[in-house]
């Protein structure tokens, strides 16, 4: 009997200390503080640069600069959610051939894996699956990790050809490489 009880304490114990430690550190991205911008060169008259947002961020974080291993982004945005300080060009946006949110609501960002670009810098890529209009493309987003407290900061950016999601059409006139920053908050998950 005593050698059971040892047993089950030594589980218990060993149990407690697997699960406090399991490994990367899971947060949620804070939607008030995060921010998306996208910028692209619109061709209509003069020349002009066009900024917007998206927004409706939701998703979970897997992340611990010690060990990438079980890193992980599973990121959706609203594509209903844009937002350009125009609304007739925001309405204009949210219809074929440009985005349909009735269609397609999500933008989908889905890592397969995260890499730190040296060791010990703060530089990481997320190489995975960005998923828009119906369309998914492998990407590889180069990001900076900031701690902050108990949660992290993660700013980057990427490149997108709208024309590869099927967004938009060639006589349209703006720019087909879209720029796109990205700011995330986040909070340690519960």
């Amino acid at each position: 009997m005593k050698r059971i009880v040892k047993n089950l304490v030594a589980t218990v114990i060993l149990s407690a200390a697997f699960f406090t430690n399991a490994p990367g550190q899971h947060f949620a991205p804070l939607v008030k503080t995060s921010k998306i911008e996208f910028h692209l060169t619109s061709h209509r008259g003069e020349e002009q640069l066009v900024k917007g947002t998206l927004g409706g961020l939701k998703g979970k974080i897997t992340f611990d600069p010690k060990d990438l291993s079980p890193a992980s982004f599973d990121i959706t945005l609203s594509t209903g959610s844009i937002n350009t300080g125009l609304p007739a060009r925001d309405q204009g946006l949210k219809k074929e051939p440009f985005f349909n949110p009735a269609k397609y609501p999500i933008i989908h960002i889905k890592s397969t894996s995260v890499t730190q670009d040296k060791p010990g810098g703060v530089v990481y890529t997320l190489h995975g699956n960005l998923t828009m209009n119906g369309v998914t493309k492998l990407v590889n987003i180069q990001f900076m990790a900031t701690h902050t407290g108990e949660a992290y900061l993660f700013r980057g950016s990427l490149e997108v050809s709208r024309l590869a999601f099927n967004i938009g059409t060639k006589e349209d006139k703006i720019d087909d490489m879209v720029s796109v920053f990205i700011e995330v908050r986040t909070e340690k998950s519960k």
